[in-house]
């Protein structure tokens, strides 16, 4: 059964359209597939995060034995995986690295279970006579990359869980058979050792209730008008005094043109980015951390941060893109 149905946000970006047409392609295969089944529970653009973190899983497949990921990939020409299994597409005749899918699911796939375990007790009973509390830790995650029709793998050496949209419905109901297989308590399967849960019905129902609930959109860019207006009368009084006393220049995240960043603890937009394990926003107002999340509005992957001086940019190495997003005070 169909848990969250596929939602396409608006866009004017000919990438984003692409990429949503690939997931409107693997959401029909799988509601074909799953939609009659109450066995089976389907979720489609979930978002959640965790611990600072935010996962965006494209298809999410849940069971009682376990979960399969599915990470859409639109794909109008070639993609290439060799040996070491890094990822290539062909645009334009040539040839450009791109974030491996696999990589990126398998991610989302270690804060799925993170975030699960944080409420274990809450979503699981206990064990053995009721003295041990059961956990998610050998729940069974595996992931799949979907690729449009239309599209061509190539690869060097073994392929990894890597289909055409329409195969991927037949290689969900294999996997879901290895997941209860090796959930059986009498399987033979090495892995059952460290691998295989069958939850029951109620904590099964719990879970797929509980993800639905937890489920959060992507938050709308706040304007500093619209910022401003949501805070009480005095509030918006005290900072607008505020604001014609102070000297301090402006950090460039506040220049129109560029992304709105606010602290995560207070809200604040004064902030500016220093670098620890990696690059972070320090908050001025309450001396908090919020991590940088960067995605590519082209491909959705993962960007790394640039510096440059005071100047901070967003870099994809798939498309070769780099763009300024923020500039120290």
């Amino acid at each position: 059964m169909i848990v969250k149905t596929h939602d396409a946000q608006p866009t004017q970006d000919k990438f984003q359209r692409a990429g949503d047409e690939a997931e409107k392609q693997m959401a029909f295969y799988l509601k074909r597939a799953f939609g009659e089944n109450p066995d089976v529970h389907v979720f489609h653009n979930l978002r959640f995060e965790h611990g600072g973190d935010v996962a965006q899983i494209d298809h999410l497949v849940f069971h009682r034995s376990g979960f399969i990921i599915i990470e859409s990939k639109s794909v109008t020409s070639t993609v290439r995986i060799n040996e070491r299994e890094e990822w290539s597409r062909q645009w334009n005749g040539e040839w450009r690295g791109m974030p491996s899918p696999i990589l990126q699911a398998r991610r989302q796939a270690d804060l799925l279970r993170s975030f699960l375990q944080a409420h274990k007790e809450e979503l699981r009973g206990k064990v053995l006579l009721g003295l041990k509390q059961a956990t998610f830790a050998a729940f069974m995650i595996d992931v799949v990359v979907a690729i449009s029709d239309q599209g061509v793998v190539q690869h060097q050496g073994a392929l990894p869980d890597v289909r055409k949209a329409d195969q991927v419905p037949d290689r969900i109901k294999e996997l879901i058979a290895d997941h209860v297989q090796l959930a059986h308590p009498f399987s033979r399967d090495k892995r059952s050792k460290d691998w295989g849960v069958n939850l029951p019905a109620e904590e099964f129902t719990r879970t797929s209730a509980f993800l639905r609930a937890k489920h959060c959109e992507r938050r709308p860019v706040q304007t500093e008008a619209s910022k401003k207006e949501s805070l009480p009368a005095a509030k918006r009084e005290a900072q607008a005094q505020a604001a014609a006393t102070s000297s301090r220049p402006q950090s460039a995240a506040s220049s129109s043109k560029l992304p709105a960043f606010s602290c995560r603890a207070c809200k604040s937009t004064s902030l500016e980015i220093t670098f620890g394990r990696s690059y972070y926003f320090k908050c001025k107002s309450c001396d908090g951390n919020t991590p940088i999340q960067l995605s590519c509005p082209k491909c959705k992957g993962q960007q790394r941060t640039r510096k440059s001086g005071k100047q901070f940019f967003a870099e994809c190495a798939a498309c070769q893109s780099s763009e300024l997003y923020f500039t120290n005070a």
